[in-house]
């Protein structure tokens, strides 16, 4: 007759443990199992109501596009290589080290946030690329509709984001985001003051600097038809993307949950 046990043991979020499971005779072989803490349901709503407080009467505009900046290296590989079809890669360690979608799924981050001083215009200049796709809002969502919040978190403690995500209903990432992340309502601006609709049915989105909206959209992508609408924009900072991604800034209040700290790391 099989028995279970629960073995209640205390993991740091983000660090990779090695756990050894013993018999107490010897029919029975040591198994050997190696993971990685990630954030828990309950750290992902804490997560929520950070970033939720930091969003609420926050500026907001309308929302015509969803964009995203590379190289132009980066564009002409794809069509090139892929016949202009953008396809999604593994989301990397970017924001919270422990984020469960962290290298678990894969996606294109597109940015939301609109320029201070106007109405449902991209920011002017990009740190991730010199060169913007600008694709309507309203048709990656009729591709991906489903929308989870995955993760707050800032850099240098100034500029916040917030990663939501975006799924194809059925997916086999959407089941995962299901059961690991939190479910958004679009309609829903007490829930989800980030990326929503308002009562006449318009998209809106955050607008300025301190707090910027990321998508990460979980499907592969036709650009073709927006090969000649491309734009070079103005970048800042190294205006690249750094490969691997940057872990959240571990000092800051604001975006770090009281449980990061609360263990010696191993």
């Amino acid at each position: 007759m099989e028995q279970s046990y629960d073995i209640p043991l205390q993991f740091q979020p983000g660090n990779s443990y090695k756990v050894e499971v013993e018999g107490f005779d010897f029919s029975m072989p040591k198994q050997t199992a190696n993971f990685r803490a990630v954030l828990t349901r309950g750290d992902i709503l804490d997560l929520h109501s950070r970033a939720m407080n930091h969003a609420y009467g926050h500026d907001n505009s309308k929302c015509f596009y969803l964009y995203r900046n590379k190289s132009v290296e980066y564009f002409n590989d794809i069509f090139r290589r892929t016949g202009g079809i953008m396809e999604v890669y593994d989301k990397d360690n970017s924001g919270d080290p422990a984020s469960p979608i962290n290298l678990r799924i894969k996606g294109l981050f597109f940015m939301a946030t609109v320029e201070p001083g106007t109405e449902g215009v991209p920011l002017r200049n990009s740190a991730f690329g010199n060169v913007r796709i600008c694709i309507e809002a309203e048709e990656l969502l009729r591709q991906a509709p489903n929308l989870y919040f995955a993760d707050y978190y800032c850099m240098r403690g100034k500029i916040h984001y917030v990663t939501l995500v975006m799924t194809k209903p059925g997916s086999e990432t959407d089941r995962y985001c299901h059961f690991r992340l939190l479910a958004l309502d679009i309609n829903s601006y007490a829930d989800n003051p980030f990326f929503f609709r308002d009562r006449s049915g318009d998209l809106r989105t955050t607008r300025g600097y301190d707090l910027l909206v990321e998508l990460l959209f979980t499907e592969d992508l036709d650009i073709n038809e927006y090969r000649r609408s491309l734009m070079y924009t103005p970048t800042i900072g190294r205006g690249s993307s750094t490969p691997g991604g940057i872990p959240k800034n571990p000092f800051c209040t604001r975006c770090n949950l009281s449980r990061h700290s609360q263990f010696e790391k191993f």
